[in-house]
C-alpha cells in the first residue's frame, strides 16, 4: 500500500505557527512588566532525539518551541509547548522549582513512504523555567507520549 507525504503547504503553515509563536513569545518577555519574564535558548539532549527550543516563561506560564533530529534518522520533531510552573501556582511551596504542560509534536519523517504525524502529549520537568535570570540554566524534562517521549535534560541560556 502506497501512502503519501502531506503537501508542502503544511510544512510551510507550521513555519509561519512557529514565527507567530516567537514573536508573541519575545513581546510577552520584553513588554510583560515584573521581573519574572524572560527569554531563553537550550540545548535538548537524551533518550533519541535532540535538538533546540526557545522558551519563553511569564509569571506562571513557560511556552516553547522546538525543532529535534533523530539519531536513528527517522526525521524531524518540531515542537510547541505550553506549560504551567507549578511551583508558582502553589504560592510558598519552597521545593525545587518545576512545570507540567502538554505540547503539540509533528514527526516529518525523512522516509518519503511514511506520513506526517501529529500528536499532543504532556510533559513534566523540574529545574529553572522563570528565564527571569540572565544566564545558564538546567531543565529536565519527561515527555510521556509523542515522537519525544522519554527523558531529557536541557542546558540554556536566558538573555
Amino acid at each position: 500500500m502506497r501512502t503519501t507525504r502531506r503537501p508542502r503547504s503544511a510544512l510551510i503553515a507550521s513555519i509561519a505557527l512557529a514565527a507567530l509563536v516567537l514573536s508573541a513569545m519575545a513581546a510577552c518577555a520584553q513588554y510583560g512588566g515584573g521581573s519574572t519574564s524572560g527569554v531563553g535558548a537550550s540545548f535538548s539532549y537524551g533518550s533519541d532525539r535532540e535538538g533546540f527550543r526557545l522558551e519563553a516563561g511569564r509569571d506562571a506560564l513557560v511556552y516553547g518551541i522546538g525543532y529535534f533530529n533523530d539519531r536513528d534518522d527517522d526525521g524531524t520533531v518540531y515542537s510547541v509547548e505550553l506549560g504551567l510552573r507549578a511551583d508558582q501556582a502553589m504560592g510558598d511551596y519552597g521545593g525545587v522549582p518545576f512545570a507540567i504542560g502538554g505540547g503539540y509534536y509533528r514527526l516529518d519523517p525523512d522516509d518519503a513512504e511514511l506520513d506526517v504525524s501529529d500528536e499532543f502529549s504532556f510533559w513534566a520537568g523540574a529545574g529553572d523555567f522563570s528565564y527571569s535570570n540572565r544566564g545558564l540554566f538546567y531543565q529536565y524534562r519527561y515527555i510521556f507520549g509523542g515522537p519525544l517521549s522519554g527523558s531529557e535534560g536541557c542546558v540554556g541560556w536566558a538573555f
